[in-house]
């Protein structure tokens, strides 16, 4: 059986990695929405609570896209070297080299 691109993707192995991207997103924006709305607060009252609230959940969103597509692109490009890792070749003289077999009468006699 042949390894194929369609089975590299099967599987739970790469699951781990996308659940953190996709947590990714939600994360900053709730971050952000905090802190715009702790400096509206400080700054403005409840009114600005309010308004650094929506102004900071919009800058949230804007950084975690930015931050999902660098960081996919980059599961990407580790996933394409991957694929082309190169496998292990013996030296050639170790394949030219002839094996040794015990012979049958040599291990009769040590026993």
């Amino acid at each position: 059986m042949t390894h194929t691109d369609d089975s590299t993707g099967s599987g739970l192995s790469g699951a781990g990695r996308y659940l953190a991207v996709a947590t990714e997103l939600p994360c900053m924006v709730l971050v952000f929405l905090f802190v715009g709305q702790t400096i509206g607060q400080t700054a403005a009252g409840l009114q600005g609570a309010m308004l650094g609230g929506i102004v900071g959940a919009i800058i949230g969103l804007f950084f975690g896209i930015y931050s999902v597509y660098l960081t996919l692109t980059r599961i990407e490009k580790m996933e394409v070297r991957a694929q082309y890792r190169r496998t292990y070749t013996p030296p050639l003289s170790e394949i030219l080299e002839e094996p040794e077999f015990p012979r049958r009468e040599d291990t009769d006699k040590s026993s």
